[in-house]
């Protein structure tokens, strides 16, 4: 592994412990290392033109929670969205485990610079870009560089690095 991808995972990882020590009482670990994967994703991926972030999500209030009382810190600001139509202004969309219409909410942000993540089984072969996975007792990602470049999204070849699985070529 090479020392550079090393001090991403480390920075990664020290990001997410970080914000873990600000509310530890009042959100799970899983839901601050979720919000700080979302916040990094932001550092570490080009979108076409913004002139700020939007992190929406969908069927996440433990993330969300976590996110609109630490905004301050990351300087992002949150909605909660019900309805696939509601993406207009997001940069970031993620898509919680129990969310549902998983197809809509792809459709609803298809030809628009938005990020889709999710935590559900599949997520990538449905045309989401980024996936979050566990493995053992971490939180892993994987990529789907052809829904990306459909986004218009560039990652930064740092993030890709850290990724479990890429698929796709980005063509």
């Amino acid at each position: 592994m090479s020392r550079c991808v090393l001090l991403i995972r480390i920075g990664i990882l020290a990001a997410a412990l970080s914000v873990q020590g600000v509310v530890a009482h009042a959100a799970p670990l899983d839901a601050q290392v979720k919000a700080a994967y979302l916040i990094n994703f932001t550092r570490y991926i080009v979108w076409p033109s913004t002139a700020g972030h939007m992190l929406c999500l969908v069927s996440a209030d433990e993330v969300a929670d976590w996110l609109e009382r630490n905004q301050g810190k990351s300087g992002l600001p949150v909605r909660r969205l019900l309805e696939p139509a509601e993406v207009e202004g997001c940069t970031v969309l993620f898509l919680g485990r129990d969310s549902t219409q998983t197809r809509n909410w792809l459709s609803a942000a298809r030809d628009r610079a938005i990020l889709t993540v999710s935590e559900q089984g599949g997520f990538l072969q449905k045309g989401g870009v980024i996936n979050l996975i566990p493995q053992g007792n971490t939180l892993r990602f994987e990529v789907n560089l052809d829904s990306a470049v459909r986004a218009k999204l560039q990652f930064s070849s740092r993030l890709l690095a850290l990724a479990a699985h890429v698929e796709g070529g980005g063509q």
